[in-house]
């Protein structure tokens, strides 16, 4: 998926915290998890899909390209393709690109976006987890550089024309500024950090945007 520490494992955790969110709101909702390759699978998988009666939650980037297609707008394929998507921001906004290991949450309600506190990769290990990637949140961030992000994430998602949803912006950051390393219109896996930490948590946000449930802050709870 892209994350370090993407095992089978932190995949399912994943999974079923947004099954956890669906259930608090709508307990008798149906919920199907099926991967790519049974989706790959299906004649024709926009038209089974994607139909009135099924709301679709993509968890991963890779998805068939009759769905990306058909969720409009084409804000998917803008986070599929890494390299064009850094080129863009360069040209257009001269922003520096390259690889990093932070997360800054974007929940965009219909209202507008809510900053959440940034994720990183935790410097020591827990006993007993010490082969397991693991995430933190929140991590400091110089005010000057949290509103420069700030604002990067809201024209590039305003650019794309993002729906509401949850999303993680990848940067990397030192004292000489930040730069972009990609898009992901999901609450992936480094959102785990977020279960038990921020209320409310990362993946409850996703689905509250997905279903235009309000939402009005979001706080980290205290230890």
């Amino acid at each position: 998926m892209g994350f370090p520490g993407a095992d089978s494992q932190a995949i399912a955790r994943m999974v079923e915290a947004l099954q956890q969110a669906i259930a608090q709101t709508h307990p008798n909702c149906e919920v199907q998890v099926v991967s790519p390759s049974h989706l790959r699978t299906l004649p024709t998988p926009d038209s089974e899909v994607l139909h009135s009666e099924v709301l679709l939650c993509p968890l991963t980037l890779n998805l068939p390209y009759s769905l990306i297609v058909a969720l409009p707008p084409l804000y998917y394929g803008a986070c599929q393709d890494v390299e064009s998507l850094r080129c863009a921001l360069d040209e257009r906004w001269q922003v520096a690109t390259g690889t990093g290991n932070l997360w800054l949450p974007v929940v965009l309600t219909a209202k507008g976006p809510i900053y959440g506190e940034v994720i990183g990769l935790a410097d020591e290990k827990q006993p007993g987890c010490e082969g397991i990637v693991q995430y933190i949140q929140p991590v400091h961030l110089p005010d000057r550089w949290r509103q420069t992000l700030y604002a990067l994430a809201r024209n590039l998602l305003q650019w794309i024309g993002a729906p509401p949803a949850t999303y993680l912006i990848q940067f990397g950051w030192d004292e000489q500024g930040l730069w972009f390393d990609r898009l992901w219109p999901f609450p992936g896996i480094p959102a785990l950090a977020s279960l038990g930490v921020q209320d409310p948590d990362l993946f409850t946000c996703h689905w509250y945007c997905l279903t235009r449930q309000p939402i009005y802050d979001l706080t980290i709870v205290p230890d």
